[in-house]
């Protein structure tokens, strides 16, 4: 499994292997940077955060921010900011999530980023996952121009 499949594709057969990727895909982000999360609902988005926030080494437990809309993790530093624009109807409304201030310090995942394309900064990395049988996912991206 390396990021620099020439497909830009890969499977996962587990949730731990989702994990594994999301580490190895982190590579490809400079310091401060946004991904987003693409896919249906039971697609592993959450578990793929989970394996980046595992690269960070954070001992707080990283859950699906679908209610709280935005958790932040880890040291003030290199903060790791987790969203979710699932229950969001506009734009305004991610806006005054603070979006700009996550941008500017840490990584940002954000769940259902592809929702609001307008508003992903040149550079997201953009992870569309599609669930397959048995915990298998096919995981693909591309860096959002």
């Amino acid at each position: 499994m390396k990021p620099t499949n020439s497909n830009n594709l890969l499977i996962a057969h587990s949730i731990e292997e989702t994990q594994v990727i999301a580490q190895q895909l982190l590579s490809l982000l400079k310091e401060n940077g946004v991904i987003s999360l693409e896919g249906p609902l039971g697609a592993g988005k959450t578990h793929f955060a989970k394996g980046i926030a595992a690269a960070f080494h954070l001992e707080e437990e990283v859950t699906s921010p679908t209610f709280t809309l935005l958790q932040t993790y880890g040291p003030r530093e290199r903060p790791l900011h987790h969203i979710d624009f699932y229950r969001l109807n506009t734009e305004e409304e991610a806006l005054d999530l603070g979006l700009e201030e996550c941008f500017e310090k840490g990584i940002t995942i954000i769940e259902w980023g592809n929702k609001f394309l307008s508003l992903l900064p040149k550079g997201t990395l953009r992870i569309a996952l599609r669930p397959l049988d048995n915990d298998a996912r096919e995981i693909s991206w591309h860096v959002h121009d």
